[in-house]
């Protein structure tokens, strides 16, 4: 490798594309959506994306089905006109020569409180008193795995590059992951293979329903953050049989709670921790082949590069940072300061704050 070439700034592949360089935009949810349908919000927010330099921009969460969503600010997949509404982001992405995914979800017992949307998970658990999930039986399950299937060749239908299974962060496929919220006692329980078997099942519907050649990848968690945990060892297992079934990329990353606690997926970053969770994604590219992306606490390029350089980590995503910065991929170019963002959190808080992206255009 030539010692003058910046790493940061070179290509890699993701399956059949070739991604500009090594900065991804990870998912962050938008706050955007009205009634689950896509917006000039969303609009905004992705053109700032596909401006800000980024080789690779991945989508906030869009719902597989509408009993999987959130709220009616989440985007959901299965709205008519959906396929016609995507394609003006690609439009953006395209004219700005930015590679764009949209992350597919359930989530699980995180869906909204209003009537309507899906009482389910990995068991039966009440979440508040008017909020009570029942255990997802095995036609429930192969209905999800279906609804993933069908968003992901809709998202294809509009010429989106790629799509990214959502497996962390304590949504759906993440607590059937968990052991500890996953005592099922059937064959989606127990052991990993059994844990991940809906993971995996979500995986071969997407790649059914999209065929082969275009480009899937999964965001993994290697912790949960909490007791009992998913361990190091099973994530790089669930990774090398992702990549067995044809998996393209991996994002690497950790925490399932739902209180917004000590053990939120997204803490703080302090001085000094950059690469939160950079120990596993290193695990596990050790392991694979496909690229395996790095998110967590990311602040300064000369760290960035020396990851890309000391690790087999193909490339490093940013959520936070470009929040605050959309334009921090560009920046970098010319200004090597470390990224502004304060990791204050506030922007998983308010609409508001994570339309500071466009607020500042």
């Amino acid at each position: 490798m030539d010692k003058d070439t910046n790493l940061i700034y070179r290509p890699f592949s993701i399956g059949s594309l070739t991604v500009p360089n090594r900065l991804v935009r990870s998912a962050t949810f938008e706050f955007a959506a009205d009634e689950g349908r896509i917006t000039q919000r969303h609009l905004d927010l992705w053109r700032l994306m596909a401006e800000g330099g980024c080789g690779l921009n991945i989508t906030g969460m869009m719902a597989t089905a509408a009993g999987g969503k959130i709220g009616p600010m989440m985007v959901e997949c299965s709205y008519d006109g959906y396929v016609d509404d995507l394609k003006k982001a690609v439009e953006v992405a395209q004219k700005n020569h930015s590679l764009l995914f949209v992350q597919l979800n359930h989530a699980g017992y995180k869906t909204s409180p209003q009537d309507g949307h899906d009482r389910l998970g990995v068991r039966a658990m009440e979440v508040a008193p008017d909020r009570v999930y029942h255990e997802a039986t095995l036609a429930e399950i192969q209905r999800i795995a279906e609804d993933f299937g069908r968003a992901a060749k809709r998202c294809q239908a509009a010429g989106i590059d790629g799509v990214q299974i959502h497996a962390a962060h304590g949504y759906l496929i993440n607590t059937f992951l968990s052991p500890y919220y996953n005592h099922r006692a059937d064959s989606y329980g127990g052991p990993m293979e059994n844990r991940a078997r809906l993971l995996f099942e979500v995986y071969e519907a997407v790649r059914g329903a999209v065929g082969q050649g275009y480009p899937v990848g999964v965001k993994l968690p290697i912790s949960d953050r909490v007791e009992p945990s998913i361990t190091l060892e099973e994530s790089v297992y669930v990774a090398q049989r992702l990549e067995k079934l044809g998996l393209d990329m991996i994002e690497i990353s950790a925490g399932l709670t739902m209180d917004g606690g000590d053990s939120s997926f997204s803490p703080a970053a302090q001085e000094g921790s950059e690469g939160l969770f950079l120990y596993g994604a290193k695990a596990v590219a050790e392991k694979v082949k496909i690229p395996t992306i790095s998110v967590g606490g990311y602040r300064r390029p000369e760290f960035v590069e020396k990851v890309l350089a000391e690790t087999p980590v193909a490339a490093i995503s940013f959520c936070r940072p470009m929040i605050r910065e959309p334009n921090l991929a560009n920046r970098w170019k010319t200004d090597r300061s470390p990224a502004t963002c304060l990791s204050c959190n506030l922007c998983f808080r308010s609409s508001e704050i994570i339309a500071c992206q466009v607020d500042k255009k």
